[in-house]
């Protein structure tokens, strides 16, 4: 993500630097609108940084960049065959009626969570059924962003599992190149630095 944000409000420093912007970037002044880049890695590309940013000694492969093979892919074919890939056949915090699906349930952060993991795996198994199942839920997210930005269920508007579910799409769109996934985190960066940030302090969970 690091390569797409340019410039940032210094009221959004610390979110933009939770996403993967690295130290040393310079912020904005205030009125300076967030400036992005529009294009999209094609699928499987190794994304590298542009200035102002530095360059890395070694650039991470994207999802797809590697395929598993001999002990590696057993095991990930255990995790399709376990809980990895079922676990929403038997847990209604991951069925059909979860807030990350428009459903009337678990709306935190256990969708994400378990998209995490799901979405690679469908994608380096190269699996139909779990590639399916994982699409679903990508799919609601992309088309059900609100007018403001913001992302996931409406019932609940803590930070956390938007990170995690961003955590997602950047994994989604390594692996498919889907040209939609871009825009909606513009948007969402953008929504985030127009809003107050909740000092972890006053977190329940913390």
């Amino acid at each position: 993500m690091v390569t797409w944000i340019r410039k940032f409000t210094p009221g959004c420093l610390a979110f933009v630097a939770a996403a993967g912007v690295g130290a040393g970037q310079t912020a904005a002044p205030p009125a300076e609108q967030t400036k992005v880049v529009t294009s999209a890695p094609a699928a499987g590309a190794v994304v590298r940084n542009r200035a102002p940013l530095r360059q890395n000694k070694l650039d991470l492969l994207p999802l797809g960049a590697i395929t598993p093979a001999g002990w590696l892919r057993q095991q990930l074919e255990v995790q399709a065959a376990g809980l990895t890939g079922h676990i929403d056949e038997i847990w209604p915090d991951l069925g059909p009626d979860s807030g990350w699906l428009g459903g009337a349930g678990e709306a935190w952060e256990r969708g994400p969570y378990f998209l995490d993991g799901l979405i690679p795996l469908a994608y380096e198994l190269k699996d139909p059924a779990l590639i399916t199942k994982a699409n679903r839920w990508v799919e609601w997210t992309l088309t059900h962003q609100q007018p403001s930005g913001q992302i996931g269920p409406t019932k609940n508007d803590d930070w956390w599992p938007r990170m995690v579910m961003l955590k997602v799409l950047t994994q989604y769109q390594e692996a498919t190149g889907d040209a939609r996934v871009i825009p909606l985190m513009q948007r969402y960066f953008a929504f985030s630095c127009s809003r107050p940030f909740r000092s972890a302090s006053s977190c329940s969970w913390c």
